[in-house]
């Protein structure tokens, strides 16, 4: 069960940079998905004490918890006691609220790092045999490995200066994670933050496995297993930069000597830190830069509640380091929101946390605009750019009132009110059945059937003239029309056998060819009925089935067939298209379950739509699931991250993203490169451009959007397939090459894209172009 009361008496409670005042409060909201701010220390005891009916309310919702889950009474009696007698006044209306007092010495002295434990594998408990040097010593280095995280190392104060810490393990170990407390006793002040960890059998064949920055607490890099006697740890900066370094504790990760990677469909590298459990993922197009965000916490999320803001990090891939800052001046919490990206490469996030807010990210700053409301208070919503620069969403019940979530459209040009209700584009069309249990449980458990879910994250594919394709989740699919005053749907059918497929994957891989894929997914969004006690029923597992559809003119049928299976079954995946056309798929859990790693599939699949044949990728060794997420890198590699995002079920909280190298990296066949243009070029639809490379190169090439993704949704990604024609001679010793640029903004949805050339199948570096219709 969640371990809320071990969080009351036990957990660290750091801060984070430029966060307001009213953080420092812990909400219990929402059965279905538990919602927490994370309790930050307060320099100020608060004399104010619960009344005898908040203590006596929250003791008696702890005993029936313990005896809901089975748990000792006593245990969680003197837990909770301790939390009451630390506990703040009365609060206005709502959540149950709990301000607390600074942690005590014992209480931080108790501290693990509350994140996701390296899957399977065992701390090295003998430390005796280690051997640690460090940069410089202010305070030994031996306290690194003593025990007491009341001692610490401590560097000397060397401003601009990169510390470090290496450890002679004295064996060779299948070395999967390093884990690092920030200084206790000077209230993690000066822990590291941007770092970089290597491993290697010897001192003189170190590799990089992991980079990026963690929090003030610490943080734990898990990376692929490596087999490695020494271990390096540098930090570039810390939380506080005045100059030094101080850590508390150090520990190592193994796993059994078996369990290293076997390269397969490609590689698993370098795994990317972040200072927050990351949810929603974009990239920038114009500085390259991937921002990331969680919610109002960077390990816990609020629903409906103050304060209305978000951890956003960003990190860059030239300097390998990543920021931290909090965005309050939007008024938006973006946890669960609709996502999409718009011509300009700006994000529009509609509801979530913040339900019946919108505000936009324009790559520079944040906008909050001046009347930011939608019409329908939603979270999980489908949402897309169109084809005539409006935005177009549907559905989303998780926030909000539980009642239809019908259509709205988006108008930048519209004076006032920007979002207008569709009344016709109901959404009743977009529905699944309502969950239920499976027959072979037996359940009769009142809870086995729940209808909350039935309007979650519907595929949107924008496309001609201003009309949007329903492709799922609902086995149902549908035309939506959404000329203003003419707005109608069409049904048109169904996905063949499938059933619902609720976070199961869709892309548009061949956009001139209306070319779209939906894999995986599952008829219900949990399958346990509750999944601390598995006795009580199950409903229905995630499904491999995969399936093509092919768009014609708006409104007419749609072309469905059904394709190779995936090997594996999932629900949580996400898919990226490649730059070769295929589509590379990662993560994912054969039974659903949000904030639960079991039953995560560890296998990624790279499905090749010439041969309809999947293949195996290599074997991951970090869960992604729930909350994760994947997207293309302009160097043709794919980034995979995030999960989790729940103070109460930080078991499966990660702080991290890993990069994918497929296995088209690795052919032996020099990249080409694409020369002679501009950062970002500006090509026009309906036009022919010209490409200049550094080497002969295949006649197929692609264009990939930019987009955003949260939840395993992301309804703007597609791909152009480009048919390369060569010139005659070539430029200053460059080979020129021309392609069409298609016509139509429902192919070819202006914004930002990605442009690469490929030769023998391997891509380039890709180049940013920018399509647009003036």
């Amino acid at each position: 069960m969640p371990n809320f009361l071990g969080f009351m008496s036990e957990a660290v409670v750091p801060s984070w940079p430029n966060a307001s005042k009213s953080e420092n409060l812990l909400a219990y909201h929402d059965v279905e998905k538990t919602g927490v701010f994370l309790p930050r220390q307060s320099a100020q005891k608060n004399s104010k004490q619960l009344s005898l009916v908040a203590k006596f309310l929250l003791l008696a919702f702890v005993f029936a918890s313990a005896i809901s889950f089975g748990q000792p009474i006593a245990e969680f009696a003197a837990r909770a006691y301790t939390a009451v007698l630390r506990c703040g006044g009365p609060r206005p209306q709502g959540p149950i609220q709990v301000q607390f007092d600074d942690p005590t010495p014992a209480d931080l002295n108790r501290t693990f790092f509350p994140a996701a434990k390296p899957w399977n594998a065992d701390i090295i408990q003998d430390r005796k045999a280690w051997t640690l040097t460090c940069s410089s010593n202010t305070n030994a280095c031996s306290n690194l490995v003593d025990g007491d995280k009341e001692t610490d190392w401590k560097s000397e104060t060397k401003a601009g200066v990169t510390h470090w810490i290496t450890i002679d393990l004295g064996a060779e170990y299948l070395v999967h994670s390093l884990q690092v407390t920030s200084s206790v006793s000077l209230g993690f002040e000066n822990g590291p933050r941007n770092h970089k960890v290597e491993v290697g059998r010897a001192l003189a064949d170190l590799q990089v496995v992991a980079y990026g920055a963690w929090r003030d607490i610490g943080g734990a890099a898990i990376f692929e297993p490596r087999h490695a006697r020494y271990i390096k740890l540098s930090v570039v900066d810390t939380n506080k930069d005045k100059g030094f370094v101080a850590i508390s504790e150090i520990q190592v990760w193994k796993l059994p000597a078996e369990n290293v990677q076997k390269p397969e469909g490609g590689i698993w590298t370098h795994t990317v830190d972040f200072p927050l459990v990351p949810v929603t993922a974009w990239l920038n197009p114009k500085t390259g830069r991937l921002v990331t965000v969680s919610s109002n916490s960077p390990n816990g999320f609020a629903k409906e509640q103050k304060p209305h803001e978000t951890v956003l990090s960003e990190w860059d891939p030239k300097t390998l380091k990543a920021t931290v800052k909090v965005v309050a001046e939007t008024n938006h919490n973006i946890f669960c929101p609709g996502t999409s990206m718009d011509e300009n490469g700006h994000v529009l996030f509609t509801g979530g946390s913040s339900s019946d807010i919108y505000s936009i990210y324009d790559l520079d700053k944040w906008v909050k605009p001046d009347d930011n409301r939608i019409v329908k208070a939603r979270g999980y919503q489908g949402q897309t750019y169109l084809s005539d620069g409006r935005t177009f969403m549907i559905g989303g019940t998780w926030s909000g009132q539980k009642v239809n979530k019908d259509g709205e459209i988006y108008d930048p040009k519209a004076a006032g009110q920007k979002w207008t209700l569709l009344n016709k584009i109901s959404a009743d069309y977009i529905k699944m059945r309502p969950s239920r249990c499976h027959p072979d449980s037996k359940s009769t458990h009142t809870d086995c059937v729940t209808e909350d879910w039935q309007q979650h994250h519907p595929w949107l594919f924008a496309w001609k003239k201003g009309t949007v394709f329903h492709a799922g989740p609902s086995k149902q699919m549908n035309w939506f029309f959404l000329a203003k005053g003419s707005e109608d749907v069409k049904p048109v059918g169904f996905r063949l056998d499938d059933d619902d497929a609720v976070c199961g994957a869709a892309v548009m891989y061949d956009a001139a060819a209306g070319s779209i894929l939906t894999a995986g997914g599952a008829p219900n969004y949990h399958y346990w009925v509750k999944a601390e006690d598995h006795s009580l029923g199950y409903r229905y597992p995630a499904t491999n089935n995969v399936f093509g559809m092919t768009l014609g003119n708006p409104g007419d049928p749609v072309t469905t067939t059904k394709l190779a299976s995936m090997a594996h079954p999932r629900i949580f995946g996400n898919a990226v298209i490649l730059p070769t056309g295929e589509i590379f798929i990662a993560g994912g859990q054969t039974k659903g379950e949000g904030f639960h790693d079991d039953e995560w599939v560890e296998y990624p699949e790279i499905y090749n739509p010439a041969r309809n044949e999947w293949r195996k990728g290599s074997r991951n060794s970090i869960p992604r699931t729930y909350h994760s997420w994947a997207l293309l890198l302009p160097d043709a590699t794919v980034i995979v991250g995030g999960g989790g995002l729940d103070i109460l079920r930080d078991k499966t909280n990660h702080y991290d993203a890993q990069i994918y190298q497929p296995d088209y990296l690795f052919k032996g066949t020099p990249r080409p490169k694409i020369v002679g243009q501009d950062d970002i070029g500006q090509w026009k639809l309906k036009s022919t451009v010209s490409i200049q490379t550094d080497l002969e190169v295949d006649l197929d090439a692609s264009l990939i959007r930019y987009s955003a993704v949260t939840h395993a949704l992301n309804n703007d990604l597609r791909r152009i397939h480009l048919k390369l024609t060569k010139k005659t001679g070539s430029a200053g010793g460059a080979f020129e090459y021309t392609a069409d640029i298609p016509e139509d903004p429902g192919v070819a949805l202006p914004g930002y894209w990605m442009l690469f050339v490929l030769k023998g199948g391997v891509p380039s570096v890709a180049k940013t172009v920018r399509l647009h219709k003036d």
